[in-house]
């Protein structure tokens, strides 16, 4: 038989008058901390600024310098509302303002709090009122640096030695930073500082310093891509030295076996790295090219101003005369529908014949044997760019195919669309 549930039984339950009474007080106490609890206040810490580029940027101004700003809020409303759980930083709007800003300069910005809509709290301090912002257009440009070594009261290098050019494993640098501070600077220097003269080469770190008006600057916000480069310095000594000369694009035979040559003067005083001093016994005043040199032209002259010769030296020009006895040349007329033409594009390009005869040179024996068929030439069509009814001229490389002789002078040709 079913027993008949009563109410009334329920609050003759102590254990269960017990629950419904607390039950009771947590409801009642919740009302009245939602909706009769007094206000109060919290500060919250580490509120970010946010700064309005708005209007700055329609300038092309930009923040140099510091651009994160924090300030410490403080903020009214119920408990509840405010308490951490509820409300952060990160929940917190604040502005400085930029409206005024149209001019690269040091500004101070008026900060503004911002509240949602619908929010049931205010803010009513802020730990400041205002920031200092730098605003400017940006400038990049590329600065060559220049070789600074300071010696105090004491040469470069010890009596007996000169001072070679000095070296700088990077020559130039990438200046970032605002306008106004770019325009400013007037050069950039790698300096090295010595503490003695110097007898033998020396290399070391130099910090890269930018100079306004020849003297070091503050440049609070440029930025540079390196901040020092290797200085290395060179310390020659006097030595005399027999002259020589190199050539370059010599047929194989007279690789193994060089053209003999007088230079005059055969000897000179010239700056030699300490480095090398007891090993170097010659020197190099100039190079000539295989190209242009035949029975006709075998007298090259360079200039003292142009070599590196030594104090003391009394030398205007060298005069090297080679030595050209058996060698001959001769006159080739070369068909231009022989002519090998990289012509990438497949344009219709119009190629004229060689600009002169063929001039080949060499041993008297070799250049009987020598046909036509043993000279090359070469036209490269790949870099042109020219309209129909235009015309380019365009250098031709020719070659033989003769390991005594070579090919004088340049040659060209014109090229039509």
């Amino acid at each position: 038989m079913k027993t008949k549930f009563k109410l009334n039984d329920l609050f003759n339950n102590d254990k269960f008058l017990l629950f419904f009474s607390l039950f009771a007080a947590l409801v009642i106490w919740l009302l009245v901390v939602v909706n009769v609890s007094p206000a109060t206040t919290r500060v919250i810490q580490g509120v970010k600024v946010n700064i309005d580029s708005t209007i700055p940027s329609q300038f092309g101004l930009e923040v140099f310098g510091e651009k994160e700003f924090t300030v410490d809020v403080t903020v009214k409303g119920k408990k509840y509302q405010i308490s951490p759980a509820a409300l952060s930083a990160e929940d917190i709007v604040i502005t400085a303002q930029t409206n005024n800003v149209d001019s690269a300069g040091n500004r101070t910005l008026q900060l503004k709090p911002e509240i949602p809509d619908g929010a049931d709290y205010t803010i009513t301090t802020i730990s400041q009122k205002n920031i200092d912002v730098y605003f400017d257009t940006s400038k990049t440009v590329q600065m060559v640096i220049e070789p600074q070594v300071i010696a105090d009261d004491f040469p470069i290098v010890d009596e007996g030695f000169t001072c070679g050019n000095i070296n700088l494993s990077e020559t130039s640098v990438t200046v970032t930073g605002p306008s106004t501070e770019i325009n400013r600077i007037d050069k950039v220097v790698a300096q090295l500082e010595l503490k003695k003269s110097l007898s033998s080469n020396k290399s070391a770190d130099a910090e890269i310093i930018l100079l306004s008006d020849k003297n070091r600057s503050d440049f609070k916000y440029v930025t540079m891509s390196i901040d020092k480069v290797i200085l290395t310095i060179p310390v020659l000594q006097v030595k005399e030295l027999e002259t020589i000369v190199t050539f370059k694009n010599a047929p194989d035979n007279y690789v193994v076996t060089p053209l003999k040559y007088s230079v005059s003067p055969s000897k000179d005083l010239f700056n030699i790295s300490v480095d090398d001093y007891d090993k170097t016994i010659d020197y190099s005043i100039g190079t000539i090219d295989f190209r242009t040199l035949s029975p006709s032209n075998h007298v090259f002259t360079f200039l003292a101003e142009d070599v590196a010769a030594a104090e003391g030296s009394e030398t205007e020009e060298y005069v090297v005369n080679v030595d050209m006895s058996g060698i001959a040349q001769e006159y080739l007329t070369y068909s231009h529908d022989k002519f090998k033409i990289n012509n990438p594009d497949k344009k219709d390009y119009k190629v004229s014949g060689l600009s002169k005869s063929v001039i080949v040179v060499g041993a008297e024996k070799e250049l009987e044997a020598i046909t036509i068929d043993d000279i090359k030439v070469e036209i490269d069509l790949s870099e042109i760019d020219i309209s129909e009814g235009q015309s380019i001229t365009v250098p031709a490389v020719v070659t033989v195919d003769n390991a005594g002789c070579w090919i004088y002078g340049s040659y060209f040709v014109d090229v039509s669309l």
